[in-house]
């Protein structure tokens, strides 16, 4: 058995920010003085080369050299006149952390109907216990609820009729027709009804003893096997550990368990079906294919114990909406001595963000709406500075028109082979191929923005490609502006693509494409300050 149990909780900054606004009635779509001119090469490079500089270790969350670069932008918003709106009047939102790590103790043990000993699953090869797993031990008779979702907006749930109460929940990870384009739920984009999390806590809400996580077997069988997984969420050491939001650990109050496909089966045979068959059926169908699982006992016990700043707007009748224009300043950090610069990854969305912003403070025409500057810290430990702004916004969710996000602006996408499970069955493609261009991806959830973009590209002139939001590398769900999205609010985000050193030491500043990046900052700033001014506000295609 082994004790699941949180580690001492790190606390970082994420940040939105609005920023000072001048009250000046009527204004035009005149741009005014000193806002897009100011906007240079040389600013974005001197950014890039601090922030991905050998000093910084790679910005990693919770590290010294993270809140030096959460310091860096704060400061840099103090020079420009931007007013604090975080905590405390401060420049900082701040949230804590928590790495889990595995203890002493953990257990699992399934009765089946057929007389037979209980079986004990071996830990790693059978079970491993889940992250946001809240201390044990539990037991009940085990029922099968599909895919744990409840998504009354489509019609489905794997709950219906099905009661839980002091049962053990088994469900399978992910959602139906994930690989289907024409899935009710959005395609081959996975929703949040995917998380997790969500699955965890739609058994709670309904008053399950604990959750058994079964894996998606129609397309993740030989790639993301048990042990493969164990080593994702438990790895003894390096960059893949991973955090969580302490306030979705604390969320969570009862055991949560990762079972094998085969142990799954060995349930799901008593009632004369398989995961395989089932999923096909949920699959085939899109209906709920929950059952009680006659005889089937099981028992369990795990024990686990962004600045921000804002310029306000100057209409009266609108400066109580917020446009929100971010970028995560966050990285990979280091590991045995490499560093993980990230200056692609995202140093160069960062010198976007502190472009924007002396753009719209240089203006000398304010914004009608206020502007909320955000740079997101733990990125890439799962968008965790946005996702907690979300859950505790400065402003209200109701009152954000609009979300804009760089991440990686300066490279050039190159895909030199499609195979690569890296990209994931992106299109083969050189670096020269895409010079000019800027992926735009968010553009099928809100057609206003998407003109939006085209009409400000007029004065910019890149080549904008409009391709990834319904792409099975999930590329719209990948940074900070989900969250966003996920919640109702329209949102952009703005893309130069991947390239062979994602995620790689070698992600460095002499690679960068400055004079790119001095053009996708332009069209980020021209086209939040158009949102910014409009009385018409962005909607969502329902």
């Amino acid at each position: 058995m082994t004790r699941v149990r949180a580690s001492n909780p790190v606390l970082l900054a994420t940040g939105s920010l609005l920023a000072i606004s001048i009250c000046i009635a009527g204004l035009t779509d005149d741009l005014g003085e000193g806002g897009v001119s100011s906007i240079s090469e040389s600013d974005l490079r001197s950014t890039v080369a601090f922030l991905a500089s050998e000093e910084l270790q790679g910005r990693r969350p919770g590290t010294p050299f993270g809140r030096v670069a959460s310091r860096y932008l704060a400061h840099r918003f103090q020079l420009l006149g931007l007013e604090p709106a975080g905590d405390g009047d401060s420049y900082f939102q701040h949230f804590r952390l928590v790495r889990m790590e595995l203890g002493e103790r953990n257990s699992l043990e399934i009765r089946l109907p057929d007389g037979a000993a209980p079986r004990k699953p071996e830990l790693f090869s059978e079970f491993c216990p889940a992250p946001l797993s809240a201390p044990g031990p539990s037991r009940g008779p085990v029922v099968f609820a599909g895919y744990g979702i409840v998504a009354p907006e489509l019609g489905y749930d794997d709950y219906d009729g099905l009661d839980v109460r002091d049962r053990v929940v088994l469900v399978v990870r992910h959602e139906p027709g994930e690989k289907d384009p024409e899935s009710p739920f959005q395609g081959v984009v996975a929703t949040e009804h995917s998380l997790t999390r969500e699955k965890i806590l739609r058994a709670q809400e309904r008053g399950a003893a604990g959750v058994l996580l079964a894996p998606h077997v129609l397309h993740h069988t030989q790639r993301r096997g048990l042990k493969r997984l164990a080593r994702y969420f438990w790895p003894e050491k390096g960059l893949t550990r991973r955090r969580y939001l302490e306030i979705w650990a604390d969320a969570v109050t009862i055991p949560v368990h990762y079972v094998s496909a085969k142990l799954a089966d060995s349930m799901l045979e008593m009632q004369g079906t398989t995961l395989k068959e089932i999923q096909q059926k949920i699959d085939r169908d899109y209906r709920p294919q929950s059952l009680v699982l006659e005889g089937v006992e099981a028992r369990l016990e795990s024990e686990t114990a962004p600045p921000t700043t804002t310029l306000p707007g100057v209409d009266p009748r609108l400066n109580q909406e917020v446009v929100v224009v971010g970028a995560h300043f966050d990285h990979l950090g280091s590991n045995e001595g490499e560093v993980y610069y990230g200056a692609d990854d995202n140093a160069s969305g960062t010198a976007g963000l502190l472009e924007i912003a002396e753009a719209f403070a240089r203006n000398t025409q304010g914004p009608r709406r206020s502007v909320l500057f955000a740079g997101w810290d733990a990125e890439e430990s799962g968008l965790l500075g946005s996702y907690y702004y979300v859950a505790r916004p400065t402003y209200p969710l109701e009152r954000t028109v609009a979300k804009f996000q760089m991440d990686m602006i300066g490279r050039d996408q190159e895909v030199p082979d499609s195979q690569d499970r890296r990209f994931q069955g992106l299109e083969q493609q050189s670096a020269e191929r895409n010079r000019n261009s800027v992926n735009v991806l968010g553009y099928s959830r809100s057609s206003d923005l998407r003109d939006r973009v085209r009409e400000a590209n007029r004065r910019v002139g890149l080549e904008l490609r409009f391709r990834y939001d319904d792409h099975a590398m999930n590329l719209i769900r990948r940074s900070d502006h989900w969250p966003f999205l996920a919640h109702g609010v329209p949102a952009a985000l703005f893309h130069t693509g991947l390239h062979p050193d994602y995620h790689r030491t070698s992600d460095t500043v002499d690679k960068l494409n400055f004079a790119k990046m001095e053009k996708v900052t332009r069209l980020v700033y021209l086209t939040a300050r158009r949102t910014a001014n409009e009385i018409s506000k962005p909607r969502l295609i329902p």
